[in-house]
């Protein structure tokens, strides 16, 4: 089988080199556009006849969600005619970007372009991410990398999705929330000793003395209810049939 080798392969850290072709699913793209949202994943595929690239493709069709979360995107490139791009878009059931170049300008570029006796002209399966700065962070030339790899990859150079941080009504795990006391009785027993500085805190003697206040006064309008005066001498005022 003799292939033939178009250009060089360009190198992490290099400058990606710009494309602009037609989509799929209608519309063109250009990869500069999508740069400046964030890192892509650009893939090039053979063509709807590899088995792998299929795969390969179902595979990144059920984490594009995730890498979308982690801020980047996913851009398919095809050597192929339109029709076969649209008929690659629905076997593998991918929703992102998957445009086909034709004219071979793209994959030339990226020094993938190859040829055979089987297939004639074709590109070579490889795996590019473009950062923000049209820059390549990590490539994969002649294999196909696993979609949680990849998402891996675009997650290190956002920082994100990042872990749901765990969290109690008081920001500490485990933590009791402090007990309040009814509205309006600032300075009760049971005062806020969170150590917000909101209410004072009481000590053992001086909530021991407003509970026998309260409890005073209690007596005392009960003594009131029933026609008596106060047992405290407090109220101010003679009950009633004085």
């Amino acid at each position: 089988m003799a292939r033939t080798k178009q250009r060089t392969v360009p190198e992490v850290g290099a400058e990606a080199p710009e494309f602009h072709l037609p989509s799929a699913q209608g519309g063109q793209l250009r990869l500069s556009m999508r740069t400046a949202r964030g890192p892509v994943v650009v893939v090039f595929y053979s063509g709807g006849w590899s088995e792998e690239d299929v795969r390969s493709f179902k595979d990144l069709a059920a984490k594009e969600e995730e890498i979308n979360m982690a801020a980047g995107s996913l851009v398919g490139i095809g050597f192929v005619e339109p029709t076969e791009a649209r008929d690659f878009v629905r076997e593998t059931g991918i929703k992102s970007y998957v445009l086909y170049d034709y004219s071979g300008v793209a994959t030339r570029e990226y020094g993938l372009l190859e040829k055979d006796k089987e297939h004639g002209q074709y590109a070579r399966p490889a795996t590019f991410i473009v950062d923000s700065d049209h820059k390549i962070s990590h490539a994969w030339v002649g294999e196909r990398p696993k979609a949680e790899e990849v998402l891996a990859k675009v997650s290190e150079i956002t920082g994100l999705p990042k872990p749901a941080e765990e969290e109690t009504a008081d920001g500490e795990p485990g933590e009791e929330k402090p007990k309040r006391g009814r509205a309006g009785k600032a300075g009760e027993d049971n005062a806020d000793e969170s150590g917000t500085g909101e209410r004072k805190k009481l000590s053992p003697e001086e909530r021991e003395k407003r509970r026998a206040e309260r409890q005073a006064a209690r007596k005392g309008g009960e003594a009131k209810e029933a026609g008596g005066k106060p047992e405290n001498g407090q109220g101010g005022e003679k009950a009633a049939g004085e």
